[in-house]
């Protein structure tokens, strides 16, 4: 898509996928997100919606580098290896108007769920590339999470998002296979939601505009979902979130 043809009133929208981890050479996320890459939603409100998608490396580190940058004024993304995915703007100034990050469960036969909460500490398992997390506090059972730059912010964080009435709208439109979730599983997937949100509000608590963020899990490629359903699925949440803008802490 040339940028000729991104609208000028479009609202902005990142998603974002992991790339490889454990048995997952070809992470079921990022084959969700990537062909949402440089498309335009029409949706009830009057303005369209223009995505961008990014993947994140499955590692702790990539995390804690990516979230600051995606909610900087501007934001800054990484430069894609793939042509293909080059930006076909740059990100807005002001900040992006919706920010969702996608992850797989590695469970067969689970629904896509919402995260509503991130929590701040408990990730003890190790990344992609074999490494923990941060320790917070040493001991015998150090604990591990978020620590310097972090403090000001509580021990659990929530999705400003009504996910209880997006589900409702999705099973209306036919998802049946959609549910709510209070437990990501303390990996990469709560971490990077834990870390957007709080990213999001530090950049809201300086006087920019707050950029709602959201997390969503989906199950492995047919269990029982295809990627096309799941892209479809994402769409949909998209565009409904963003027909009711803004939203706030």
């Amino acid at each position: 898509m040339s940028p000729a043809a991104v609208p000028e009133n479009a609202l902005r929208v990142l998603i974002t996928g992991y790339g490889p981890f454990r048995t997952f050479k070809l992470n079921p996320s990022w084959l969700a997100v990537k062909p949402l890459h440089n498309t335009v939603l029409h949706t009830d409100a009057q303005r369209p919606v223009h995505i961008t998608s990014l993947e994140v490396p499955t590692t702790y580190d990539a995390v804690l580098s990516v979230a600051p940058c995606i909610h900087a004024r501007p934001p800054v993304l990484p430069a894609p290896a793939d042509l293909a995915l080059a930006l076909a703007r740059p990100p807005p100034p002001e900040g992006y108007d919706f920010v969702v990050h996608v992850g797989v469960v590695s469970r067969s036969g689970t629904a896509m769920r919402m995260e509503q909460r991130g929590r701040k500490f408990g990730y003890d398992q190790e990344d992609a590339e074999g490494r923990l997390c941060p320790v917070v506090s040493g001991g015998e059972q150090p604990m591990r999470g978020f620590g310097e730059g972090y403090e000001a912010f509580p021990e659990e964080l929530w999705t400003s998002v009504d996910c209880p009435a997006l589900v409702r709208h999705l099973g209306g439109g036919g998802l049946q296979h959609v549910t709510l979730s209070t437990d990501a599983g303390l990996y990469l997937c709560e971490f990077i939601n834990y870390c957007s949100m709080a990213e999001s509000r530090r950049t809201a608590a300086k006087g920019e505009k707050y950029t709602p963020t959201l997390f969503v899990h989906i199950p492995p490629v047919g269990e029982p979902l295809s990627t096309e359903e799941v892209s479809d699925a994402l769409r949909k949440t998209i565009a409904w979130v963003c027909s009711r803008l803004p939203l706030s802490v």
